[in-house]
Parts: structure tokens; C-alpha cells; sequence
């Protein structure tokens, strides 16, 4: 599976393992000036801003571990706009959600780094 198609089907498990765990989906591919944020999704007084992370297996090292330093910063600076557009004043996560598609495994990382 090309890569763009497997990343845009890793995005829509999420999304959809995210509502039934009780979220509200509020934004999908949100962009700003700094990157993309995969999901935007609020639960009570949380928003949470998640990257999805979808490979085909599990080889040498968790998919989360491509979410390094720079993607990191880049996340939260996009999340800061999406903030201060939304003025919103709740309680924030960002969170990582793994996706492995031959063992269909889906692992949430809350609060994966701030």
C-alpha cells in the first residue's frame, strides 16, 4: 500500500477508535504555517491534538518513535494557532496514536510529550 494511502487509512481507524472511546472529532488534517496536525479531538474539557503514527508491522522500534524532537515543536506551535483561533481555555493533550495493520493493533499514547 502506498505510503500516503496507508497514513490517510491509519487516520481514519483513529478517528473512529477515538469516538468510541468518547471523543468528539473537531478536526481532521487541521494546517497551519508550522505542519499538520492529524486529529483534533475533545473529550470533556480536553482537547487533544493526536499524530498518527500507521505502519503495515512491528520491526525494530514502536511507530511513536518517529515523532521526534522537531515534529515535536512543530505540533505544538500549530496547536498554539489552532488555541488562540479557537480561544479555547481548557485542559490540552498531545497524544500519539500507533497503528499496525497486520496485527490490527491500535495503541493510544496520552499525553505522549508536552
Amino acid at each position: 500500500m502506498d505510503s500516503k494511502l496507508l497514513g490517510r487509512y491509519g487516520e481514519n481507524l483513529a478517528a473512529e477508535f477515538l469516538r468510541k472511546k468518547g471523543y468528539q472529532i473537531i478536526g481532521l488534517g487541521y494546517r497551519g504555517p508550522f505542519g499538520e496536525i492529524d486529529i483534533i479531538a475533545r473529550k470533556g474539557m480536553t482537547v487533544a491534538f493526536v499524530e498518527v503514527k500507521t505502519r503495515q508491522d512491528y520491526k525494530y522500534l514502536p511507530a511513536s518513535a518517529a515523532v521526534g524532537e522537531a515534529k515535536r515543536r512543530r505540533l505544538m506551535l500549530t496547536a498554539r494557532q489552532w488555541v488562540d483561533e479557537h480561544e479555547f481555555r481548557g485542559q490540552l493533550s498531545f497524544d500519539i496514536i500507533e497503528i499496525y495493520v497486520k496485527s490490527r493493533q491500535i495503541r493510544h499514547i496520552k499525553n505522549a510529550f508536552s
